[in-house]
């Protein structure tokens, strides 16, 4: 009995690696190959600092994973966030996490490009490279003007920021603006 109580968290450890693994096969036509990977304390942190924001903001999050964002935003500033996700293993990350911490952010089981993001101030995206012009695209038609972007890693093409942060990779920091609209609309 005492040998297979030490090898119960080496099989746990190996299924959440297969379910990691099955999941990101499944989406992988849809996410162009891009992995769930987690945000780093520290970067979320440095953009909660940058970003300040109401109990009432419409923060949208891109692919959100496991929610880490959206919950420390509720954390910090007690906003009910909005999540689109389809990977299931990450999903699921966000549900276990959302009850835990009794939350009142939501995850959408979604596909973002088929959300309408009209109504968000504040989006956050950790998003892959491949992307990012599709993604410029669809801001620029959807965002209302002075909108908030946070791109982790990747700039959006055509978008000039309005800061840059380095926190182990670049952190971009975009404001929708009309003449952007026109440009790029």
């Amino acid at each position: 009995m005492k040998i297979l109580w030490f090898l119960a968290p080496l099989l746990t450890i190996s299924a959440a690696k297969i379910a990691y693994a099955v999941s990101t096969a499944a989406v992988a036509a849809k996410t162009g190959g891009a992995l769930f990977t987690r945000t780093s304390a520290a970067k979320i942190r440095a953009i909660l600092e940058e970003v300040p924001m109401a109990p009432e903001t419409r923060l949208y999050d891109l692919g959100c994973g496991d929610g880490r964002f959206l919950l420390a935003a509720w954390r910090r500033y007690g906003v009910r966030g909005v999540g689109y996700e389809i990977n299931p293993y990450a999903y699921l990350l966000f549900q276990i996490r959302k009850i835990i911490s009794r939350a009142p952010v939501t995850c959408h089981r979604q596909d973002f490009w088929k959300a309408h993001l009209g109504q968000a101030e504040v989006i956050f995206c950790y998003l892959f490279p491949d992307i990012m012009p599709r993604l410029a695209t669809k801001l620029a038609r959807e965002l209302p003007e002075g909108a908030r972007i946070i791109s982790c890693n990747f700039p959006l093409p055509g978008w000039p920021p309005e800061k840059v942060i380095r926190i182990e990779d670049p952190i971009f920091f975009y404001q929708k603006r009309r003449f952007l609209c026109e440009q790029t609309g």
